[in-house]
């Protein structure tokens, strides 16, 4: 099987690959960026004329403000906070599934 050699930056090339090898046709994989942080979470889908707000989208929990219990090296777990919640300007990784309705944000993107 030849090796096909993907054009484009990092964002185009990495697209091209999950279309190619997660290719479902009920599911999109997009690029947005973040309007505005959570509660009132509002998205830009890349080409899209539309924004998506907080009833639009759904957010994994590592993007968002949570605790946690963890233990180092066998000591009494304790909790731990996680600040590092989505802001505005964050560029994300979004899944659109039953037929652009539903929205998942995957993760965040670093980098242009």
């Amino acid at each position: 099987m030849p090796v096909e050699m993907i054009e484009g930056a990092g964002r185009s090339k990495l697209r091209h690959v999950i279309q190619e090898l997660g290719y479902n046709k009920d599911v999109d994989i997009e690029f947005a960026t973040v309007l505005a942080p959570l509660p009132d979470i509002r998205v830009k889908v890349d080409g899209q004329p539309f924004d998506l707000d907080a009833d639009d989208v759904i957010v994994c929990e590592h993007l968002t403000k949570h605790k946690r219990k963890a233990a180092i090296n066998g000591a009494a777990p304790v909790e731990i906070e996680f600040e590092d919640a989505l802001k505005a300007g964050d560029r994300v990784i979004i899944v659109s599934y039953g037929a652009g309705q539903n929205y998942v944000i995957l993760d965040r993107i670093g980098g242009a």
